[in-house]
């Protein structure tokens, strides 16, 4: 299995979707499920949605839509989608974007402004959800994706410990830079969701599962949500 989904796995799940759409008419089509993935830092997010995107594979029909995981690819396909250079990955933090980076952006003239690319964000996972088949980690797909009847929400935790831990372990940091990293991109998430949507990432009222990983393997966690999805149809 390969370390990170290819950005051509992204345009083969658009072009299936086209190609589906050709043999149903709209109305007779229920929309398929698709999965938001909020996570706190390493509680394995990524390694869950790899594997749960290879067990809805396997699950889902011949010939049908593949389900498809949008991580670190997500904002390749934002850019895409919208026709803008690719250069401008660089600043598409999965954070806040306060005043002042705001107006110095303007001021520099850079085009789109942060804010746009942000709309053009939230339009990118709009369609995802909509298209379905999809597993969408981060950038607020919870909360733009509220009140979608065909996508689970999800959340996953775990002690902070175990999750520094997991980056040591796993990705090979130092203990010292592997704390300063998890505190870092918690807060970074916690700023986003708050500015962006007034949203508080810890409340768990804002999702449909939460999933503390510390006593759970991948598989086990894999088998929780696809078990969700197949209760969707």
């Amino acid at each position: 299995m390969p370390l990170h989904p290819s950005f051509q796995e992204c345009r083969a799940y658009v072009a299936a979707h086209l190609h589906h759409q050709t043999k149903y008419h709209p109305k007779q089509a229920k929309r398929l499920p698709a999965i938001t993935i909020s996570r706190q830092t390493g509680a394995r997010a990524h390694s869950i949605g790899m594997k749960l995107q290879a067990a809805l594979r396997e699950d889902a029909p011949e010939g049908s839509v593949p389900w498809t995981l949008f991580d670190e690819n997500l904002v390749k396909k934002v850019l895409e989608d919208h026709q803008l250079p690719a250069d401008l990955e660089k600043f598409m933090p999965d954070d806040a974007v306060n005043e002042y980076e705001g107006a110095v952006n303007e001021l520099l003239g850079r085009h789109p402004s942060l804010w746009t690319l942000f709309e053009k964000t939230v339009s990118t996972i709009v369609q995802l959800s909509r298209m379905g088949h999809s597993i969408i980690v981060g950038r607020g797909g919870n909360e733009i994706t509220r009140g979608f009847h065909n996508v689970i929400n999800v959340r996953l935790i775990g002690s902070k410990e175990q999750r520094i831990r997991h980056l040591v372990v796993t990705h090979g940091m130092e203990l010292a830079y592997a704390k300063k990293f998890v505190k870092g991109e918690d807060a970074a998430r916690r700023r986003f969701l708050k500015q962006h949507f007034d949203a508080d990432i810890n409340d768990p009222e804002r999702y449909d599962i939460v999933i503390n990983t510390d006593h759970l393997e991948d598989d086990a966690v894999v088998e929780m949500l696809a078990a969700a999805i197949r209760r969707m149809g």
